[in-house]
């Protein structure tokens, strides 16, 4: 068996290779990516424009030149046990920045992708995140006035 395992997979099938060389010589991948690339940006920039609007109180958006993800940097370090507990209790899963990284220290941020997601999409996870931050601090506040009475 781990003869014929190694004769047989050492090439690809011969129909999967005349399929994608159709595929790149007749221009479905070039046309494919001019697609990929205008949906991208415009999911890029909707998600940039309604961070921003929502979110700002919270988050700086780093904005970068290229990619799928944006790094968002809490504006303030101590808003990091509340928001993570606002993401796990509303269900969203952004990525903390620092899983990327074993050793280095870094002030708080999470990462977000747009790429997988409409633009209607985009825009309701947006605004629940920030009416669940905004509910879940103003009765923080309150509780705390309460506790002081």
């Amino acid at each position: 068996i781990i003869k014929i395992r190694a004769v047989t997979d050492q090439h690809s099938p011969a129909i999967d290779q005349a399929t994608l060389a159709r595929f790149l010589t007749e221009g479905y991948f070039l046309s494919h990516i001019k697609r990929m690339r205008k949906l991208y940006s415009d999911r890029r920039d909707f998600f940039i424009e309604q961070f921003n609007n929502l979110l700002s109180d919270y988050f700086i958006l780093e904005v970068p030149e290229a990619g799928l993800h944006f790094v968002a940097w809490l504006r303030r370090k101590t808003d990091l046990p509340f928001i993570t507990r606002v993401c796990a209790e509303i269900g969203i899963r952004p990525s903390p920045l620092s899983s990327c990284f074993m050793k280095a220290e870094l002030d708080p941020a999470l990462t977000f992708g747009f790429a997988a997601w409409s633009r209607a999409q985009i825009r309701e996870g947006l605004i629940k995140f920030a009416s669940a931050l905004k509910l879940r601090a103003s009765r923080s506040s309150t509780e705390t006035a309460k506790e002081k009475r």
